[in-house]
């Protein structure tokens, strides 16, 4: 099955829903699936981007599962608006990686959430 990851955090991030999303993957990929992965650098829990990667360009990894890797913009000192800013710069910047994989056809797509979006979209919901 074809399987399109599509979330901020990953591995290999060691902490957080990063280092969850990074065992989902390998697991779906040992067990035969071809699964890709659009994401940002690992930043988290330090809002740094890590040593070996780079916050201001794209970059593509083969492994277990093709990663894209987006830049975004990660604060130095996280805060509501900065907090809102990085996560659109996220969304923006993975736009077009995202739009892309409509020609590969997944038979799934699986959206990972950060934590921050989920308590700004409950008062919509209800």
């Amino acid at each position: 099955m074809k399987i399109l990851v599509y979330g901020i955090n990953y591995s290999p991030e060691l902490t957080g829903i990063g280092k969850y999303t990074g065992e989902m993957v390998a697991w779906m990929a040992r067990e035969g699936h071809e699964v890709r992965v659009i994401t940002a650098p690992p930043y988290y829990p330090q809002w740094k981007v890590g040593e070996r990667y780079s916050a201001w360009r794209y970059r593509r990894e083969e492994g277990e599962a093709t990663v894209w890797r987006c830049p975004l913009y990660v604060p130095k000192q996280p805060s509501t608006l900065k907090r809102l800013l990085h996560l659109g710069s996220f969304a923006l910047s993975s736009f077009f990686p995202l739009m892309a994989q409509r020609r590969w056809k997944p038979d799934r797509i699986i959206g990972v959430e950060p934590q921050t979006l989920i308590h700004i979209s409950e008062p919509a919901s209800g």
